[in-house]
Order: structure tokens, then sequence, then C-alpha cells
């Protein structure tokens, strides 16, 4: 029984590791939080608890999501733009992490509502799960802005984006897992394809299913 239930755990921390075979990057064994540092990958970190057992959890809340840019990516895209109309202004920046939020919020939804062995909650009691999913160093080669210019970018992806994902027991707060992955959006497979704004959220949709899907089957099986 003991096995069994170490091995649906695993489940759920292995959540998003997708990609697999990659080298292991050095991560500290024990997280600041006490979280033991489970998978290690150079796209992918996972920690857990200790002797945490996700079977005993059967609700789900999801905070709000948030997003954020790689540091500094505006000025940099920018010094390469030619024209004043080509470059990115501060509300373009405020309307792509709106957009990603809401796709991330509305995509996390979603998904574990197709779940039947969780139930999404508001208010958390006893075995509720908060999820507090976010976006970090998110990167965008080719952002469409609108310009008055009528040239097209072409790019062999669209950009890249970290799944940064904390599980906690949402009634005492305790912090159970920490999961970090970093995917390619739009990987055209070394081709390059015109990038606009269609294509861009329809490429980040795909990202952010797969990542949602993978939890929600994940956390399923480990019931």
């Amino acid at each position: 029984m003991n096995r069994l239930r170490y091995i649906k755990n695993s489940f759920v921390v292995a959540a998003v590791i997708i990609i697999m075979g990659c080298q292991s990057t050095d991560k500290p064994p024990v997280s600041a939080e006490g979280l033991e540092l489970k998978y290690n990958t150079r796209s992918t970190t996972a920690y857990k608890r200790e002797g945490v057992s996700f079977a005993d959890y059967n609700k789900i809340q999801i905070s709000p999501s948030t997003v954020a840019f790689k540091k500094n990516w505006q000025r940099n895209y920018n010094r390469d733009q030619v024209s004043m109309s080509s470059r990115i202004k501060d509300k373009d920046v405020v309307r792509i992490k709106e957009s990603v939020k809401k796709m991330l919020d509305d995509t996390f939804k979603f998904e574990f509502d197709k779940n039947d062995k969780y139930s999404i909650v508001e208010q958390p009691t006893t075995g509720t799960l908060l999820l507090k999913p976010s976006i970090i160093d998110l990167n965008v080669n080719a952002p469409d802005i609108m310009s008055t210019s009528r040239s097209k970018t072409f790019v062999h992806e669209a950009g890249r984006a970290t799944l940064f994902l904390e599980i906690y027991d949402a009634v005492s707060g305790e912090i159970l897992a920490r999961i970090i992955d970093t995917q390619t959006v739009g990987d055209n497979h070394g081709l390059y394809q015109w990038a606009n704004r269609i294509t861009n959220a329809a490429d980040a949709k795909r990202v952010i299913k797969k990542w949602a899907k993978t939890l929600s089957e994940k956390f399923e099986q480990a019931q």
C-alpha cells in the first residue's frame, strides 16, 4: 500500500515532466521551505514535501495567475527595430500580459473542470489543494503590435515561456510542491513561418493546454 501511494504521488510531482533526457543542472537538494528535489533536468525542476499524499485531496482551488516577461525583453526587442512604429510600447506589454494571463486562467479551469476526480472550489475546506500557476521569463520573438509598417515577420519559433507552479494545502497554507518547466512556444522544427497575433495566440494556447492537461491527468492518477 505504501509503495502504491509513493508511485501515485510520483505521478503528480512529474506532472509537467514533458521533456526528458536532458542533462541535469545543479539545484539544491532541499529548498528553503524544506521541499525535496525530485526531478531535475535542463528544462524542468520539481520539488515535493516528503510524506505528502496527494490522494488525500479531492478539491482544487486555482489562484488567478501572473505573467512576467523575460528581463529586459522590451528594451532588447526595441533595440533591433528600425522604425518607431514597430517598437513595443508599454501598453503593448500590458496587453500581451493580460492576454496570456486570461488564457492561462481559462485553460487551467477548463482542464480541471473536466476531471471528475476533483471539484473546483472557491472557498477551501479540508482536502483542498491550492494551485498558484504563473508564467515567468516570457519571450515573444515577433509580437504583433499592429504597426503602420506592412512588413511581415518570419520566425522558426514563436518564443519561450516557463511555467512556475506552486501547490499548497489550501487550508493550512503549507507549500507542498513546486514545479518549474520551460517550453519552446511554436516550434516550427527549423522552418521559418509568418508570425502574427493569431499564430502567436494559437501557439501559446497549445503550450498552456499541454501544461494544464498533463497536470489534471496526473492528479487524476494520484486518486
